[in-house]
């Protein structure tokens, strides 16, 4: 008896019929205490186009990123960039871009009604504002982060 082959469009390559391999690491994510309050957050301040940022420096850059000199996400920068939107009263109608430096701290960025720009950069040890509207520059410790967010940004 003469055996027939299928037509070729319905015959599986062999690279489908081998097992593939588990891995590397996990994409499941789960919530660490507190972390959907702090997606919450940003999501609530810089929607969704933010929030996507954000978790995108967060899981996708490592040491060596760009052009191998920049410096991964710094913990204290994003631990510190949570704690100012708590208290960052942002213009209503304005959503902020946020941007990861070269040396891997966290800045976000927007410009008013009027077009005056603010950027505010979260360092290791302070954070560095720029607010036009408010005539505010400057350097500060993080121990006065909400004196001045009150006072450049009336929260």
């Amino acid at each position: 008896m003469l055996a027939i082959e299928p037509p070729r469009s319905y015959r599986l390559s062999d690279r489908f019929g081998n097992p593939t391999e588990e891995p590397q690491q996990s994409r499941v994510r789960a919530f660490e205490p507190g972390q959907a309050a702090q997606e919450q957050l940003v999501l609530s301040k810089l929607g969704v186009n933010g929030w996507g940022r954000w978790q995108y420096f967060r899981l996708c850059f490592s040491d060596g990123w760009g052009e191998a000199h920049q410096r991964p996400l710094s913990p204290k920068s994003q631990e510190m960039f949570i704690e100012a939107l708590k208290h960052l009263q942002i213009p209503a109608g304005v959503r902020p871009s946020l941007f990861l430096t070269d040396e891997g701290f966290l800045e976000i960025a927007w410009k008013d009604s009027e077009g005056k720009a603010t950027q505010i950069e979260f360092g290791p040890h302070e954070f560095e504002v720029y607010s036009e509207p408010a005539g505010e520059e400057g350097r500060f410790p993080y121990d006065q982060l909400e004196v001045v967010l009150n006072r450049c940004f009336g929260s």
